[in-house]
């Protein structure tokens, strides 16, 4: 779950269900609701305490997909060209991302240091390989499964490692490059450190 602040003082709180938990949730919405944030009693209460301002809102109809992203005449940034589930919330940092590399691929184009249908396939394989690792991420996490007993091992050794739980959010947002957090030797040396120090 989670709670952040929007507009006029207003706090948007989201709960995540698998997408097979859709049909049951949905019978009773407010209920299934309700009963997710006791999960975090502070949270509960204050929602309890506050007025909702808003309908719920919900789907379970987030696909994760790339499409070609250009064409005679057209061109696509964002999730319009390559979409995952907003669990990571990375919607707009794609789309800045996206919009500054066809906006180059574009200029390539028209001022003639490559052809213009060049310079666009070339976006297109630069946003597939830099957002690969991210997408995946996304969706290992949008799955709502409990993770491998290595990923486990891994978030149990991060509750003593600030510095290391701290690099992890980041390859959530998006400022960590995710193979770097992931390489074996920074992995075994974050086990390392649980292990040594339950010594």
């Amino acid at each position: 779950m989670i709670a952040g602040a929007t507009n006029e003082g207003r706090t948007m709180v989201i709960v995540y269900w698998p997408v097979k938990a859709f049909p049951e949730v949905r019978t009773d919405i407010e209920g299934n609701f309700l009963a997710a944030l006791d999960l975090a009693p502070g949270l509960a209460e204050r929602v309890r305490n506050g007025t909702r301002a808003e309908h719920f809102r919900g789907t379970a109809d987030l696909p994760n997909f790339y499409r070609r992203p250009h064409g005679p005449g057209w061109a696509l940034v964002g999730d319009a060209g390559y979409h995952k589930d907003p669990i990571t919330a990375q919607g707009i940092t794609d789309a800045f991302r996206d919009a500054e590399l066809l906006a180059t691929a574009i200029d390539d184009g028209l001022a003639g240091r490559r052809p213009l249908a060049e310079a666009l396939t070339a976006y297109e394989q630069t946003r597939n390989q830099t957002t690969r690792p991210h997408y995946e991420l996304t969706s290992q996490f949008a799955s709502l499964q409990p993770p491998p007993s290595e990923m486990q091992q891994l978030v149990g050794a991060l509750l003593h490692n600030h510095e290391q739980a701290d690099r992890f959010i980041g390859t959530i947002a998006g400022t960590v490059p995710i193979a770097e957090f992931f390489a074996p030797e920074n992995v075994g040396q974050i086990i390392a450190g649980i292990e040594a120090n339950a010594a």
